[in-house]
């Protein structure tokens, strides 16, 4: 039953590939704001956007956003991948696919 009511929750994060390779990290529960405003000094070159909702990622967080959705798991928070994000496995880099399919 362990894995059962994790699956049914609804997405802590929601992480959407903006133009060319750059991706926002968008908080989408009460949780996950939480989570991104104690940790924010994690992201080193991020932007919040007020505009979007969301927080900007650097380059250098998108070339290691395999790095990034770790940390987010550990925490024990749900990542919800969207766009050309949609068919990655979350542990492979993700530079290539963001450029590849501009």
């Amino acid at each position: 039953m362990g894995w059962f009511p994790n699956w049914l929750r609804p997405s802590d994060f929601g992480l959407r590939p903006r133009a060319g390779a750059q991706v926002d990290l968008q908080p989408l529960s009460e949780r996950g704001g939480r989570w991104l405003k104690a940790n924010l000094y994690r992201f080193p070159g991020a932007v919040w956007s007020r505009k979007r909702g969301c927080v900007e990622l650097s380059e250098g967080d998108v070339i290691a956003l395999h790095l990034v959705v770790e940390r987010i798991t550990e925490a024990g928070l749900k990542v919800r991948l969207s766009g050309r994000l949609r068919g990655w496995d979350g542990a492979s880099p993700v530079w290539t696919l963001l450029v590849r399919n501009r």
